[in-house]
């Protein structure tokens, strides 16, 4: 029930340098399997150095986005500081220099316009004196040269006021405003400089860390690699070898020193040998019968003298895959826990072929007799009851049945004996009473298609044996007594509710197997070859589908025809 697979998580192929003998018991912990770890060892020293290259490589980045960033903020700040100069100096120039420059040659121009005015008079009063003899000619002269001086220096005045106002005011606003957008778009390509040098830096240190992650990741799983060298025991158990067959070939996959083992292969199984289960499979046509919790009995080749018990631990819900010349049988797995103390479930080996007898109903004081004594005669069962010397057939009502003894419902009586697979002398008795059922069953049935008319099973040559009290023999034997027991329906008797006599074709078995969605109805996707081959003659009604009394009034008119072709057996043969 608890199986550690323990397998190969080295990549690729490797071999196996040692290994602990087979059947060794060990513990959680134990080391059980070596690989070789050569060449994985060599690739681990230089991805070591790689990732230190890488991890160099990715610190330095991270370093030049450091700068980069220190970078980019003192040119930020360097671009904003110009930016505050240039409109200082533009307003400076507009507040402070030029109306200072106007107000200086303005008081400039009021000074030569007093001066001018001074010489003037001071001309105009010499000029009088001269005429009256007064002053000289030279001291008029001089008055009129200091008059003209005068008017000089107001002129320059007046055109260092023109230049100022037409020229130098409106160029240098002009260059300092320029200045000003200058700086403002100065600020902008530095930030998208400093922007694009910065995402450059940070994509160079994103694909260090990438490419140092990567390198750093192949040294750790070349690490975990080597480490997967040595295989441990996940649990407690027993050393198996997980010899397979490759499933790739049709080659033994064989675990020993030397072998060679891929990834994820099976090596070692380790069973907990206090916990064992049978993994059986269960017939389609017994499976509705099995469920989890039912008990069964177990029986071990290896151990035939003893008896262990379990219980059904699961079963599949769908069938598994038998492949090959067995692909039309649909066979289910179960889980079969068995359950006897540890002392006795210690002696089973993980691999032992056993035999299951699942408990699937008890019925207590059944009457009951050989499944060999009973006879199928269309949807009637019949036996032959020895009285005296004299033998006669009765027919009878069935309940549930098992590999061995079905049980009976009406038609006999505790002591009655019957005979032994009775087709082997008594064929012509069997033939009148299929014929006459025949004739009841067509009263009853509606008129339909002319059928293809089946023969009624071959006789076999077994011997008549009357069977004598005490001489049961469920095996098919020369006689048996029908007796009252406590009897139990294992899962290797038949399908509760069939009784099918080992000598004959049963239709109701056969109805029952091919009613795969049990609805009481056979549709022709349903049928099996030849039944589907006539489906049209069964189909009585054509309403596209096959009731059970339909199915064995046809068959039983086949007996009743006497035709040669036997009808399909309940197995799938002919």
């Amino acid at each position: 029930m608890r199986n550690a697979v323990l397998t190969s998580k080295v990549e690729g192929s490797t071999t196996i340098i040692s290994i602990v003998p087979e059947g060794t018991s060990v513990k959680e912990g134990d080391l059980v399997c070596e690989l070789d770890s050569s060449l994985l060892s060599d690739r681990e020293t230089q991805q070591e150095i790689l990732a230190a290259k890488a991890e160099t490589a990715y610190n330095q980045g991270r370093e030049d986005l450091l700068i980069q960033e220190i970078l980019n903020k003192s040119e930020t700040e360097a671009a904003d500081l110009r930016l505050v100069l240039a409109e200082i100096d533009l307003e400076k120039f507009e507040l402070g220099d030029l109306v200072q420059q106007k107000d200086e040659l303005q008081n400039q121009k009021k000074l030569a316009e007093v001066n001018l005015s001074r010489a003037q008079e001071s001309y105009d009063y010499v000029k009088r004196l001269a005429r009256n003899g007064y002053r000289t000619q030279n001291d008029l002269e001089s008055e009129r040269i200091a008059v003209e001086t005068q008017v000089i220096a107001m002129k320059l005045v007046e055109g260092q006021i023109k230049v100022l106002k037409d020229y130098t005011e409106n160029r240098t606003l002009v260059e300092l405003r320029a200045k000003v957008d200058e700086c403002k778009r100065e600020i902008q390509r530095t930030e998208s400089r400093t922007r694009s040098a910065l995402i450059q830096k940070k994509d160079e240190l994103h694909a260090r860390k990438l490419t140092y992650e990567v390198e750093h990741n192949k040294h750790e799983r070349l690490q975990a690699q080597i480490k997967a060298c040595k295989i441990f025991a996940t649990q407690d158990g027993q050393v198996v070898y997980a010899n397979t067959r490759d499933g790739r070939s049709s080659e033994q996959v064989l675990i020993e020193v030397g072998s060679a083992v891929r990834e994820r292969q099976p090596i070692i199984n380790l069973p907990d040998l206090d916990q064992m289960k049978v993994n059986a499979k269960i017939h389609e046509s017994r499976i509705s019968m099995v469920r989890p919790g039912m008990t069964a009995v177990i029986r071990v080749d290896a151990y035939s003298d003893e008896t262990f018990h379990g219980r059904v631990d699961s079963v599949a819900s769908v069938p598994s895959s038998t492949g090959g010349f067995s692909s039309n049988i649909k066979e289910y797995d179960a889980v079969i826990k068995i359950m006897d103390e540890s002392d006795k479930v210690n002696k089973l080996r993980p691999g032992l072929t056993a035999s299951t007898e699942i408990l699937v109903e008890r019925r207590e004081d059944v009457l009951q007799i050989p499944l060999q004594a009973n006879v199928t005669i269309g949807s009637k069962q019949f036996v032959f009851v020895v009285i005296g010397k004299q033998v006669e057939a009765r027919a009878i009502k069935v309940g549930k049945t098992n590999a061995n003894f079905i049980e009976i419902l009406e038609g006999l009586v505790d002591g009655d004996e019957v005979v032994m697979n009775p087709h082997s002398r008594f064929q012509k008795e069997i033939s009148d009473l299929e014929e006459a059922q025949a004739k009841e069953q067509a009263k009853e049935a509606p008129k339909s298609p002319d059928v293809v008319p089946l023969s009624s099973p071959a006789a076999v040559t077994n011997e008549l044996a009357a069977v004598k009290p005490g001489e049961g023999n469920p095996a098919g034997g020369p006689g048996g007594r029908r007796r009252r027991s406590g009897g139990e329906d294992g899962a290797a008797g038949g399908p509760a509710g069939e009784g099918r006599p080992q000598g004959g074709f049963d239709p109701e078995a056969r109805f029952t197997q091919m009613d795969k969605d049990h609805d009481g109805k056979v549709t022709k996707d349903e049928a099996d070859e030849r039944i589907a081959q006539n489906f049209e003659r069964f189909d009585t009604d054509s309403d596209g589908s096959v009731t059970k009394e339909e199915f064995l009034a046809a068959i039983a008119k086949f007996r009743g025809n006497g035709g040669r072709p036997r009808p399909p057996a309940a197995d799938g043969g002919n």
